[in-house]
């Protein structure tokens, strides 16, 4: 590192956008605790000590963050019909808290339209346009959309996610440009019933929890019994050119690449991929010492 500066610069900002995380403050989120794994929104509430992230994971989430600032920021400059970082919480259920980024009033419809802005990678935007909105963001724009119902904002039944992309990609084939995704809400019924369960669970363990502060480095203090398992690996099919067999894989979670805590708290990140067998046309066979995992996908 150059000795250029008087201090170290990197240091300063990854600590100082470090130090700007939200920090737990007793309410569920449901951009955070309503989807993922429960093991983690469990730990997550509880307030576990997390591993450092690199300063691109932070860099990354200021991204988002500033996008938001500065799309808020010009729909108002511009003097647009809209409400910005609207708070929600006493509208959702007890126990959890949220802020919708947008609400912007349609003329033509004559009513309030519900806005999530989420940056992407450029190479996700296919999927995007090809499968629409990610699950998750539609579970937690669902429950804004249903606490603005209660607040007695007059809604259009559709709610937008509008998804910016952060970088272009080497692929000529690829059209990499802002999507508004729209889509109906989750009935209400059913999602409060998974939010009513998710918090359950997720009290039930905070609940759980030795009275007593933790030491420094004491992890087992967050370690009970009340502490929901590690998502299980998945199966996944691979066409083998060679033999013209599909190979059946146990693959670790898709969360388990975003995992932020230590292994001792959560091990998925330790999690392997592995072959369990192989399908030789409609014929399964299975990996000897596998024998008693059944296929759950097929060819």
């Amino acid at each position: 590192m150059s000795e250029l500066l008087p201090f170290d610069l990197t240091t300063i900002i990854h600590t100082e956008l470090e130090n700007q995380r939200r920090s737990p403050d007793g309410m569920l989120h449901p951009s955070t605790h309503l989807v993922g794994p429960l093991r983690h929104a469990m730990l997550d509430a509880g307030g576990a000590p997390k591993l450092r992230s690199n300063i691109v994971s932070e860099v990354t989430l200021m991204t988002g963050t500033m996008w938001h600032e500065w799309i808020g920021n010009t729909l108002k400059r511009l003097g647009l019909p809209v409400m910005m970082e609207v708070n929600l919480t006493p509208w959702l259920p007890p126990g959890w808290a949220g802020t919708a980024d947008l609400v912007v009033w349609n003329p033509h419809l004559g009513s309030w339209v519900l806005v999530d802005i989420k940056t992407q990678k450029g190479e996700g935007m296919r999927f995007l346009a090809k499968g629409g909105a990610k699950q998750d963001h539609i579970l937690q724009t669902s429950a804004y959309w249903h606490a603005l119902r209660k607040m007695g904002v007059p809604l259009v039944r559709a709610i937008g996610v509008y998804y910016l992309p952060k970088n272009d990609t080497r692929s000529k084939t690829d059209v990499v440009e802002p999507l508004l995704i729209d889509f109906e809400p989750v009935p209400a019924k059913e999602l409060g019933s998974l939010m009513k369960g998710r918090g359950k669970s997720i009290t039930g363990y905070l609940d759980s929890l030795p009275e007593t502060q933790p030491e420094a480095e004491q992890l087992d203090y967050w370690i009970t019994d009340k502490l929901a398992d590690a998502e299980p690996r998945e199966q996944k099919l691979y066409y083998d050119r060679t033999s013209g067999s599909y190979d059946l894989k146990l693959v670790p979670h898709w969360s388990t690449s975003y995992c932020p805590y230590h292994e001792d708290l959560c091990g998925c990140s330790t999690q392997s991929t592995e072959k369990i067998g192989q399908y030789e046309g409609d014929e399964y066979r299975p990996r000897k010492g596998y024998e008693d995992i059944e296929p759950e996908v097929t060819p």
